[in-house]
């Protein structure tokens, strides 16, 4: 998994350049979403900003900053999820833009009575985001987080949600 990931990564780099049509171009998103932490039938809201560097038509890259609190067993859990992923919009830029993605990042967890922890994860993620003219649009996204790549099989969990984009079409 950990080998694909860095695969897709590599080639995202390597082959926007070649198949950029414009200039990239920033936008920036916040979201609301539902958290389901691994093993726990729960779900928690979940804030997110991200900012998302178009290179091409086809490809981005995506910095995460996430940020949830919920109880379990009593306790206060607070999770801070830092992630950066790489996109593939396989219909290029249009008013409905399809993605799928994968990425890699840190997840710091405090759970009130412990010590705080901090894991490498990764995640897939797809979505749509839905930009008519102008510089604002939609996005909804769907993610599936592996939090800790040293223990896989219990660290997986689901966030879905969406948010505003605006976008800025500078040149870089």
């Amino acid at each position: 998994m950990k080998n694909l990931i860095l695969i897709l990564c590599i080639f995202a780099l390597v082959a926007a350049p070649a198949m950029a049509k414009k200039k990239g171009h920033i936008s920036v998103n916040a979201k609301m979403e539902l958290y389901n932490p691994p093993g726990d039938d729960l779900i928690a809201p979940m804030f997110t900003v991200q900012a998302r560097y178009r290179m091409s038509a086809f490809f981005a890259a995506v910095g995460n900053a996430s940020w949830t609190k919920y109880k379990i067993a009593g306790n206060d859990v607070t999770f801070v999820p830092l992630s950066v992923d790489g996109e593939l919009h396989p219909m290029g830029k249009s008013t409905f833009d399809p993605y799928l993605g994968a990425g890699i990042g840190a997840n710091y967890r405090q759970v009130e009575t412990q010590d705080p922890e901090i894991n490498i994860g990764a995640d897939l993620l797809g979505g749509l985001i839905w930009k008519p003219e102008g510089y604002f649009g939609v996005d909804v996204s769907l993610r599936y987080r592996i939090e800790d790549i040293a223990n896989p099989s219990k660290s997986g969990s689901w966030t879905v949600g969406g948010g505003v984009t605006g976008s800025w079409e500078k040149d870089l």
